[in-house]
């Protein structure tokens, strides 16, 4: 395994964001690239921060280009809109995460969207662990490979395969519920 000079940091995210490039703010375009949430993670969302799903989620339909986009990285992700429908994470008026704050998400890690979890990478419909490069982040700056940017974020390739697999359990499940909140097997308050 490669080995950092200085272990991961803790701070990486956080700093991005204080800088003002960080994945967890968009713009009033970037709101239309955002990831859907499956139900089991609106449930978790909801248990663990005390919120009812309408105050951290937005309901919206998400476009054909962005649902296009999605099918070039994994189908996997079309799952978690279906008709193109999806639930995401709500925006404050600058466009942050509602649970960005200045040290970072307030959630807790394990309660954290599975796509924030596995961001900046996915497996690939072949089962290839792939990054998706951006200039902006801080972990990708200067890093020498994927993994060095997996090891700068604290993670490694067993579990991020894992997030992954839960990632493609709860699309089932929320593409086999329709995507509802209060539809089968599905009881989650609005």
């Amino acid at each position: 395994m490669h080995k950092l000079d200085s272990p991961p940091d803790p701070a990486l995210c956080a700093r991005c964001h204080q800088e003002g490039h960080g994945c967890c703010q968009a713009s009033a375009e970037g709101q239309a690239n955002m990831f859907g949430l499956t139900l089991g993670e609106i449930a978790l969302i909801s248990e663990v921060s005390g919120l009812e799903p309408g105050q951290f989620s937005v309901a919206d339909r998400a476009t054909d280009e962005f649902l296009d986009f999605l099918d070039s990285i994994h189908p996997l992700f079309r799952q978690t809109m279906p008709g193109g429908r999806r639930r995401r994470l709500k925006l404050d008026q600058t466009f942050a995460c509602v649970f960005l704050s200045a040290r970072g998400c307030r959630l807790p890690a394990p309660a954290r969207p599975l796509y924030c979890r596995l961001y900046p990478f996915w497996i690939n419909p072949h089962g290839r662990l792939m990054v998706l490069r951006s200039e902006r982040c801080l972990a990708q700056e200067g890093a020498r490979s994927w993994r060095e940017v997996m090891l700068r974020l604290g993670q490694d390739e067993a579990n991020l395969r894992g997030l992954f697999a839960y990632l493609e359990e709860l699309a089932t499940e929320h593409e086999a519920a329709g995507g509802e909140l209060n539809g089968p097997g599905f009881k989650v308050t609005p």
